[in-house]
Formats: structure tokens, C-alpha cells, sequence
């Protein structure tokens, strides 16, 4: 890149201006940084989608022949449609401290920060090298980080040593979010007139029984947990998100979806509880309905999952993030991150970036000023420990 190097505002903005709307393209923004890298002697490598229309990118600063820190950030961001923007989204505006776009807090900000900091990065003497990978797709349930990880694997001759996910948590230091499963429940009925109900399976019926069935687990998980302090709510959850079926009024429905999720505290997986729901559908229901229609069924199909991120045990990486993030006790969130997905690989994972989740997802996003430069001091604080050969891992 010819001429100064842009700052972390000047790149957010280069960023938000990328439309990368999760589902979609998000080659334009990692060729462009790709590109910029290259013309500062830093190779990045992209990792195409089998679309070939989405790539996960990958960099190291430093040498390889320690394991270093993973810095992890997701490209992609949720859609602006039907939101009440007072400007427009992918253009970056600056309000006094406040800078608004979208994607300006989840995440771009992060990403900002972290390519800013790439000269100064590039210019200390690193002891362990700094690798950072931003992935693709992960408002769509992290599905994007699987592909990234497993290029880790193969690219890096070290594991990671500890891996910093850069979501916004206004710089303090999570360490524990929950897993989440989704799916899709169709159930087939069989139609006929409303007058004679008995000689039909009325689908909507039966959705609404599966879903008082699902919503009695939820109160259970509220009476009984396990409860987990540091999460709100401190116990895992069930939630029934949208339903569809029926038509006619003087028709029996004879098809009816709806999509459901838990999302778990550690130590739960989100399959335990749906194994709970297939089989409540598969005794209870299913025989009383094909005994009218044989060919009444209920099915179940995956829309998202990741896992859940448990707290990374006391380790030298453990304690550098915490004497460089905002002091206090770790918190831990109801939403997911990548950081679940690349903990399952034996990474130690932590969750610190800039901005505030309650902002996120919203007409005029934004993070603050502020923010960005509590994170670039972060991110100085990082590579300092780097080249004063502050050990990351245990003896």
C-alpha cells in the first residue's frame, strides 16, 4: 500500500463501507485487506467457501517456531432491511465520540483495531508470533468457523497458545458463553373439512402441543437448572421463534412448521434436549395421529449449531488478558461466538473487543471512539508482552 497506513477509524470505515451481509459475498473486504498486506510484506492466505463466494483469511506477524495468539473476528454482519437508519448504514458517520455504521461494533471495529496495529506489530521484536483469522457466515451460527479452524490446523506449525475473540464486550474480559441448537420441526397432517375434524390430523394442532411440550422444558430449566452464576439468564433456555401453517379457516391444516433452539449453559449440549423433544413427538403424538392418518409425521431438520464456550483454565495466556483487558471479574454471555468452535480444538479461548453488545444488531450501531482506543492499547499491550518473552504457556 503506497503512502500512510491508515488508522483504526480510517479502516473502519474502509469496512463498514463493505456490505457483508451474512449469507453473502465477503470477497471484496478480505481481497482488499489481503491486497494491503501484501504491499507491507505481510502474506494473508484466503480460504474459499465451496461457493467460491465467501473466504475466511488468514495471517501471521512474527516467526512461527512458537506457539502464539490467535486473534479471531468474524467479517459478516446482520441485515439493515426494515431497520430505521438515521444515515446510511455502509457509510461510515462520525457523531462527536460515536461512529455509526453497521457493523462499526459486531465487528468491524475489532478488525479495525487489529489492522491499524499491523506496523507496530510488524516492527517490534516478537518473541511468539501474533496469527489473526476472521472468518465468515458467523451471524449465521458460527458456520464459517469450522473451515478457518481447520486451516489453523494445517497452515500453522503451532497451535495457538491462547486465542482472543474480538467481539464486543466493551474491553472486559468473558470467558463463557452458551452452546446453541436450532431446528426446524415440520409436521404433516391430513386436511379436510373443519366439520368433521375427527377424520383428519390437524398439523396446527399438533405444533401447538410439541410447542407447549418445549415450553414446559423451558420452565423446568428455570425450576430445576443447573444454574450457572454469570449468565442472565443463569440456566439454559428454550425458545420457540417463528411458526407457519395452516390457511383456510374451514380447512384442517394439514401442514405446519415451526423453529425452535436451546441454548445451553456449560457441561449441556443442545441435541440432549432435542433428543427429549423427538422422542415426546415420536411416543406420544405420532401414534395417535397415524392411527387416523397413516401418513402423519413429524421431522426434524437443523437450521444452526455451535457449542458453547467454557471458562479456559489459569494459565500464563490467561493472565496477560486479564492484566491487559478492563479490570473486573470475567463475565460470561448468552450469545455465541467463534470462540466456542475453536476452544473444541484445545485452544484457549477468551472474549474481549471493543463496543457494547446492547448497540449491536440495531438501527445506527456504533462504537465509540473510546473504545477503539482502549483496544488499540490492548493490542500494544499484547505485542509488548511478545517481545519481553512473557511466557503463554504453563511449565
Amino acid at each position: 500500500m503506497t503512502g500512510r497506513w491508515p488508522s483504526a477509524e480510517e479502516w473502519l470505515a474502509r469496512l463498514v463501507g463493505f456490505p457483508t451481509i451474512a449469507g453473502g459475498s465477503n470477497l471484496d473486504l478480505v481481497e482488499h485487506v489481503r491486497d494491503a498486506l501484501d504491499q507491507i510484506g505481510i502474506p494473508a492466505s484466503l480460504g474459499y467457501d465451496p461457493t467460491g463466494t465467501k473466504a475466511d483469511l488468514l495471517f501471521t506477524i512474527g516467526r512461527q517456531d512458537e506457539p502464539g495468539v490467535l486473534l479471531s473476528a468474524h467479517s459478516d454482519v446482520v441485515p439493515v432491511a426494515g431497520q430505521a437508519w438515521t444515515s446510511d448504514p455502509f457509510t461510515l458517520a462520525c457523531r462527536e465520540d460515536r461512529l455509526v455504521g453497521r457493523g462499526a461494533c459486531d465487528m468491524k471495529g475489532f478488525i479495525a483495531c487489529v489492522l491499524a496495529s499491523v506496523p507496530m506489530m510488524q516492527s517490534a521484536a516478537l518473541h511468539w508470533p501474533i496469527h489473526v483469522g476472521i472468518s465468515y457466515d458467523e451471524e449465521l451460527g458460527c458456520k464459517g468457523a469450522p473451515a478457518l479452524l481447520e486451516r489453523i490446523r494445517a497452515e500453522l506449525h503451532h497451535l495457538p497458545a491462547g486465542c482472543v475473540v474480538g467481539e464486543p464486550t466493551g474491553m472486559r474480559l468473558v470467558d463463557a458463553h452458551k452452546g446453541k441448537g436450532g431446528w426446524r420441526c415440520t409436521i404433516t397432517g391430513r386436511s379436510g373439512h373443519s366439520a368433521l375434524t375427527h377424520q383428519g390430523v390437524n398439523a396446527v394442532i399438533a405444533a401447538a402441543e410439541l410447542i407447549q411440550h418445549i415450553q414446559g422444558m423451558h420452565q423446568g430449566f428455570r425450576r430445576n437448572g443447573p444454574f450457572v452464576d454469570g449468565f442472565e439468564p443463569d440456566h439454559t433456555t428454550a425458545s420457540v421463534g417463528r411458526i407457519e401453517g395452516g390457511g383456510q379457516l374451514n380447512i384442517i391444516p394439514e401442514g405446519c412448521e415451526f423453529a425452535f433452539e436451546f441454548r445451553t449453559v456449560p457441561g449441556e449440549r443442545p441435541e440432549q434436549w432435542l433428543a427429549r423433544v423427538i422422542e415426546h413427538a415420536e411416543r406420544q403424538m405420532l401414534p395417535g395421529m397415524r392411527a387416523i392418518a397413516a401418513e402423519a409425521d413429524i421431522t426434524f431438520s437443523e437450521l444452526i449449531s455451535y457449542p458453547g464456550l467454557a471458562p479456559a483454565p489459569g494459565s500464563p495466556f490467561r493472565r496477560m488478558v486479564e492484566d491487559l483487558a478492563e479490570p473486573g471479574a470475567a463475565g460470561k454471555v448468552a450469545y455465541g461466538t467463534d470462540g466456542g468452535v475453536i476452544a473444541s480444538a484445545g485452544i484457549p479461548t477468551l472474549v474481549c473487543g471493543p463496543g457494547q453488545m446492547s448497540v449491536a444488531h440495531k438501527p445506527d450501531e456504533y462504537v465509540s471512539k473510546g473504545q477503539l482506543d482502549r483496544c488499540l492499547r490492548f493490542l500494544e499491550g499484547l505485542a509488548s508482552a511478545s517481545t519481553r518473552q512473557e511466557p503463554l504457556l504453563a511449565d
